[in-house]
């Protein structure tokens, strides 16, 4: 009669059993996440003499709030079309994002309007105005070190972290120094570690989406060559659909990093918590006279006040309106364009959206669409 296994074998057994167990449990896991998030890396050729601190520092970019310390959008309760189409964009990208109420102007009050404001103000844009300011006084009052903040239909690159590291390669080196030098990415050494961002010290504002910009120089500039997340210059527009990108003076597929210039659209911005205190004491509470995002744009560049801001600016952006099937009247609750029925969706200057990528994100496919793509030679 064969004897029982020893307890020695036994546990051999039952290790053995437990590991193949984990093993089918990671493979199932892997499979069904793959449907529901995604992180994909592009590959920066260029990306190289990052000291070991440095990567440290970058990690925190590829988590849920992409290195800041929250992301906030901005959403009209009665946009529930806006609102599903941003959560599910979030859901797919692996990110978590808190809503912030968007405010009718006509629910304002002139008596807390701040002392400096014209007669009239038109009621879209007084209300996109307070929600912003709403979104900002949240980041003071919790003392956030830093937030994203999104408008409600802002699309993206599939390949966003690590554009975002890209940026922060770019940005910590702007902010890092006091000439107006023009700046190859592939030739710099990214061995400064800064303490309070992976996006670098001492900013303010980070503008990272918009509907046109012009990089100054008066800052340094860092040039990023043979990006394969940009379009053709063809194919880069801004809301002046007659102007010809800055790009076209660069070598095609090229990103620029700078101090932001002109910028006009406030679509996705990250205020430090310095920069979020100026913003609510000056836009807040000293004046209101004009649209939020060219406000925004004049206190980045002291038009008001006795000194610039530091506010990083990209571009082409990395976010951008994402506009669905149908009739263009529907895009916006600030200005309503008459641009007729539109048949086809799209997103300017986003080559991976995950927008139109949807489906293919859902299915866990990764043949995604280039929706501009390369000329064929």
């Amino acid at each position: 009669m064969n004897s029982l296994p020893s307890q020695p074998n036994r546990i051999t057994i039952l290790a053995f059993v437990s590991f193949i167990g984990f093993l089918f449990l990671l493979v199932v896991w892997h499979s069904s996440s793959s449907n529901f998030g995604v992180i994909f890396q592009h590959s920066s050729s260029s990306r190289s003499g990052i000291s070991s601190s440095r990567q440290r520092s970058l990690q925190s970019i590829q988590n849920a709030t992409l290195g800041f310390e929250r992301i906030l959008a901005i959403n009209l309760p009665e946009r529930t079309d806006h609102r599903d189409g941003l959560i599910l964009a979030a859901a797919v990208s692996n990110l978590h994002i808190e809503r912030v109420d968007g405010v009718h102007g006509d629910t304002i009050l002139d008596k807390v309007l701040p002392p400096d404001h014209p007669e009239h103000i038109d009621p879209a844009r007084l209300g996109s105005w307070r929600a912003h300011m709403n979104a900002i006084s949240r980041v003071v009052e919790n003392n956030w070190t830093s937030a994203l903040i999104l408008e409600d239909d802002v699309d993206w690159d599939i390949r966003l972290s690590s554009l975002l590291t890209d940026f922060a390669l770019a940005s910590d080196t702007v902010l890092s120094r006091h000439d107006s030098a023009a700046l190859k990415f592939r030739g710099l050494s990214f061995s400064h570690t800064p303490v309070t961002s992976p996006y670098g010290d001492g900013w303010d504002v980070l503008w990272l989406g918009h509907c046109g910009m012009e990089i100054a120089d008066s800052s340094s500039t860092v040039i990023q060559e043979n990006d394969e997340t940009v379009p053709e210059v063809r194919f880069l527009l801004s809301w002046d659909r007659n102007e010809v990108s800055p790009l076209a003076d660069y070598p095609p597929h090229t990103r620029l990093v700078g101090k932001q210039h002109e910028g006009v659209c406030s679509l996705a911005y990250a205020v430090s918590q310095a920069g979020a205190r100026g913003l609510l004491n000056s836009l807040g509470l000293k004046r209101v006279d004009n649209a939020f995002d060219l406000m925004l744009r004049e206190w980045c560049e002291g038009i008001h006040e006795d000194h610039s801001h530091r506010c990083v600016g990209v571009l082409p952006q990395l976010f951008d309106h994402y506009r669905p099937i149908g009739p263009s009247e529907i895009d916006s609750d600030i200005s309503a364009p008459n641009g007729g029925y539109r048949s086809q969706p799209f997103t300017q200057n986003i080559r991976w959206s995950v927008r139109l990528n949807m489906d293919k994100l859902l299915r866990g496919e990764t043949d995604y669409i280039d929706q501009w793509p390369d000329s064929k030679v």
